[in-house]
């Protein structure tokens, strides 16, 4: 019998996040080359038809996670003296460290052990923004997975020579034309957040995302002094300030939008803007929680990121699809104030739309890239199977994710990796350890 597929899958259950979230059972995926050419009801013939066959009894297929907002080379600062004072963690620790540390060898070490990370827990697309953009999208690229890397944009309160302004165009143009080719990897536009950028450079990011097409991603209203900081200075909420620049837009992610008052929520919905939801981060840094529950009634698009692993600690999806629903039940006092369903999508589907990629990943539909994930439900805390959905939010921790494919390949194999080199990533990991306490030894004693 001819081959039709490079690969074959059968599973218990699939989730294809095709419009609405709902559950198949004894599901076929059928992937050529790096696209999804089938999908649906199991066939005895689709064994035979496939030149690989994966039997995934007891366990669910569903698409890629797609994390939205991360900070992914700071996976080096994790633990890094947490339960300290916000702006003693950030101005006497993460920034000296970083002025210390962060090189394109530190960013490439980080982005590996983040792809390590993020395969391990079934994450194949993110969003990040850091330094040496070219350096964390080359290890992300050679792990094997998606994603868009924003050049970082700020011109103030920077000292001249640490400005990150008009050279960085120039950067960001070099870089989109380096990747160009990639099917993989994009270059973003990533303005810090509104304090660190002046009017003329939020004109000049918002006026090149529209002539190039490129993602804009940017910080949004995280702490709770920002607005009032803004309104003293601008004479207006964040939300307003951005709109009147034109740096709102549909091709435009705002991460946090903690904030914002329901006329903020209208303009975001008017301009299509989408918002990065994390929850995790935002109750670690006592930022406050987002209204996201609104967002969703009110039209807004939201998808979910982890942030960075130093404030967030980790970079699972799986945790963060859990705490934004019941931040919303407790802060409601209502059950269906946000439900598990919601989190799927927006951890799939609506991820993949706010990245402006839905019509390629973000749902098990033919004609896709081939982005997806099965997950092991042979384990005590996910038996029996009521419902699918509400054990992937709320029992599942993320080590139970088996097998991990990105664009037709295979990353991970029964929970072993197959694309990356653990052990060595780790010895590199420690390495820096050791430097960076070091150094923070000698910075307390100073």
């Amino acid at each position: 019998m001819k081959k039709l597929f490079d690969w074959g899958i059968r599973a218990s259950w699939a989730l294809p996040m095709n419009g609405e979230v709902s559950v198949e059972n004894d599901f076929f995926l059928g992937v050529k080359g790096t696209d999804i050419a089938f999908a649906g009801p199991y066939k005895p013939s689709h064994k035979t038809q496939s030149k690989k066959f994966i039997d995934a009894k007891g366990m669910v297929l569903l698409p890629g996670l797609i994390n939205a907002h991360t900070h992914l080379p700071m996976t080096l600062f994790r633990g890094l003296e947490d339960d300290v004072p916000l702006k003693v963690w950030l101005f006497e620790r993460i920034f000296p460290l970083e002025k210390e540390f962060v090189s394109p060898d530190f960013v490439k070490t980080g982005t590996e052990l983040a792809a390590l990370e993020c395969i391990r827990f079934g994450t194949t697309t993110v969003s990040d923004m850091y330094f040496f953009v070219e350096d964390s999208a080359k290890a992300w690229d050679k792990a094997g997975l998606r994603g868009i890397f924003g050049q970082a944009f700020m011109d103030f309160p920077l000292p001249e020579d640490k400005k990150l302004g008009p050279d960085h165009f120039g950067r960001f143009h070099a870089l989109r034309k380096k990747f160009a080719k990639s099917d993989r990897i994009q270059i973003a536009l990533s303005p810090h957040a509104p304090y660190t950028c002046s009017d003329d450079l939020l004109k000049k990011i918002a006026a090149t995302s529209k002539e190039t097409g490129a993602l804009l991603h940017t910080h949004l209203s995280e702490s709770v002094d920002e607005e009032p900081e803004s309104l003293a200075k601008f004479g207006k909420t964040q939300t307003e300030r951005f709109r009147d620049l034109g740096v709102l837009g549909p091709k435009t992610i705002c991460a946090h939008a903690v904030h914002l008052t329901p006329s903020d929520r209208q303009i975001l919905k008017d301009s299509g803007t989408a918002v990065i939801h994390n929850p995790d981060s935002n109750l670690k840094l006592g930022s406050g929680v987002a209204p996201v529950a609104e967002y969703l009634a009110e039209g807004v698009r939201v998808a979910l990121g982890t942030d960075g692993s130093a404030s967030a600690n980790d970079l699972s999806l799986f945790g963060v699809m859990d705490l934004a629903t019941k931040v919303q039940k407790l802060t409601h006092n209502d059950n269906t104030a946000m439900i598990a369903s919601q989190a799927l999508w927006m951890a799939t589907q609506g991820g993949a739309n706010a990245l402006n990629l839905g019509d390629q990943i973000g749902s098990l539909s033919p004609g896709k890239k081939a982005d997806f994930i099965l997950v092991d439900f042979n384990f005590p805390h996910l038996q029996p199977v009521h419902d699918p959905i509400s054990h992937l939010v709320y029992s599942a921790q993320g080590l139970e994710v088996d097998t991990v494919f990105c664009n037709g390949k295979m990353l991970m194999k029964a929970k072993k990796h197959v694309s990356l080199k653990p052990a060595a990533i780790f010895a590199k990991a420690e390495s820096y350890r050791k430097k960076i306490r070091a150094f923070l030894a000698k910075l307390k004693a100073s």
